[in-house]
């Protein structure tokens, strides 16, 4: 989502003619596994760590 939400996204949006339909369409299941990826490392090193 880092794309849409700051100033280098917006340019690059503009350079590469990326739609913010084609976007949400190809990339954001992406983010979004990242996003869960995370938590679940955030969740396992608090859980066998601390």
């Amino acid at each position: 989502m880092l794309i849409i939400g700051s100033a280098a996204g917006v340019v690059v949006m503009g350079l590469e003619k990326i739609t913010f339909g084609w976007y949400m369409k190809n990339i954001s299941w992406v983010a979004f596994v990242g996003y869960i990826a995370g938590i679940l490392c955030y969740w396992a090193e608090k859980t066998l760590l601390f």
